[in-house]
This record gives structure tokens, C-alpha cells and sequence, in this order.
């Protein structure tokens, strides 16, 4: 038997849209925390990205980013291609030391 055991890492995102579905409306933004099960942080990421070309905003999410001008401010900077963000963020999740799971409304995956 197998005594040895691996330190998970845990890994939180959260995401930000203008609109429900991808496709017709954009990510903006996303970032991640990775954490262990001692609630150490361990590294984060996160990246604003440009809009898709063909894509509009769903007239609720636009309603509501216009009472968070902050945050819509804050999301339009250091714009990044979602191809080569995606890309990064592979190569992050990839990087962390250990087992990594990712925690995802209704499923769980093991990295």
C-alpha cells in the first residue's frame, strides 16, 4: 500500500462577464487563488481581456456595470488576448507544486 501522501492545492476563480452566455457576450476578466488545505496562500493570477469581436453586451450585465464604473474601469485595463491569457493561465495552474483541484459549481476536478 501507498503511504505516502500529496499536499492538495486548491484553486478559487471567479469571473467576471458582460453576459450569460460565451460566445455572444465576453470574459472580461478572471482570476485565480491557489491555496493549500491550511488556507496558505500559494500564488495567484488574473487577467482582463479584450472583448470577442462579434460579441455585445447582454443588456442586464450592461445596466449593471454602469453603477460599477470602478470596476468597469478596473477590468478595462492591461487588456490581454483571451488565447494568449488562457494560455498563461494553463501554464500557471501547470507550475503549482502539487496535486491541484479545482473547485467548479457542480464538479470538482483533479489536475
Amino acid at each position: 500500500m501507498n503511504t505516502s501522501v500529496k499536499e492538495e492545492i486548491y484553486v478559487s476563480t471567479d469571473v467576471e462577464a458582460d453576459g450569460p452566455i460565451p460566445g455572444p457576450h465576453s470574459m472580461l476578466s478572471f482570476a485565480s487563488a491557489a491555496y493549500t488545505s491550511d488556507k496558505r496562500l500559494v500564488a495567484t493570477f488574473s487577467a482582463n481581456l479584450e472583448t470577442l469581436p462579434e460579441a455585445t453586451a447582454h443588456p442586464v450585465q450592461a445596466a449593471w456595470w454602469k453603477t460599477q464604473p470602478q470596476a468597469w474601469a478596473a477590468s478595462r485595463q492591461s487588456l490581454q488576448a483571451p488565447q494568449q491569457a488562457l494560455t498563461d493561465y494553463v501554464a500557471w495552474v501547470e507550475a503549482l507544486p502539487v496535486v491541484t483541484v479545482c473547485n467548479a459549481s457542480p464538479q470538482t476536478h483533479i489536475i
